[in-house]
């Protein structure tokens, strides 16, 4: 089975192209790119990944998207672009926590994670892998987040929160490729299981920026 995965949850865009044959899971090729614009860069890096591994949307049998939680624009984005390569090559989807993804690499050095994304306002999206099994996904303030034992914190909300979160676990040094979101850590990590169009329902777990700033608008109110 030939998967596309992809993730615009963050600032970087990222795809990877992967097989699966007898349950094991192998990358064939990855891009990842910095894109203030998910919209425009997504689709040229889908191309290019289906390119380096010498494939065509027309062979993809399963479309794996992050849903975030992270940017409001970027999750709708790659649910969108999902369900659109779905619906024109008759490929089935999937869907996978992108804190998820970011944790997949770690979780090969360490049994226990904590995947932490920078959520902007002054909080993070965090996450808890730890004996096989992912724990609640929250948002908090760094300062008032609270952490049993030693885990492995890796994110890019480890990295801009280094100082306040450093008391809870080792943190890799800043530029470790561990706090990036990789489209192979969704193909690790997913479960491939088809989903409905419908069901690819973005994780946002607070309110999006657009409607807090409506909120904060006199001229939006009733």
């Amino acid at each position: 089975m030939l998967i596309l995965a992809f993730d615009a949850s963050t600032p970087i865009v990222t795809v990877a192209v992967a097989r699966v044959e007898n349950g094991e899971r192998e990358v064939m090729a990855e891009i990842s790119v910095t894109a203030r614009g998910a919209s425009e860069a997504l689709l040229r890096a889908v191309h290019a990944a289906l390119d380096l591994a010498g494939e065509d949307l027309a062979t993809v049998e399963r479309v794996l998207a992050g849903i975030g939680p992270g940017t409001f624009t970027g999750i709708r984005i790659a649910a969108s672009t999902a369900r659109a390569i779905s619906l024109g090559t008759g490929a089935a989807l999937a869907k996978n926590s992108t804190l998820a993804a970011l944790a997949a690499p770690a979780l090969s050095a360490s049994p226990d994670v904590l995947a932490v994304l920078d959520a902007k306002r002054g909080e993070i999206f965090v996450q808890r892998f730890a004996g096989g099994e992912p724990g609640e996904i929250a948002c908090a303030k760094p300062e008032e987040l609270s952490v049993d034992g030693e885990p492995f914190i890796v994110g890019d909300g480890a990295v801009r929160y280094r100082e306040t979160l450093s008391r809870f676990g080792r943190i890799p040094r800043h530029g470790s490729p561990l706090h990036r979101v990789t489209a192979a850590g969704h193909v690790l990590s997913a479960d491939l299981s088809p989903v409905e169009a419908g069901d690819l329902v973005p994780i946002y777990v607070r309110q999006p920026d657009a409607e807090v700033r409506r909120d904060l608008n006199p001229w939006s109110r009733p």
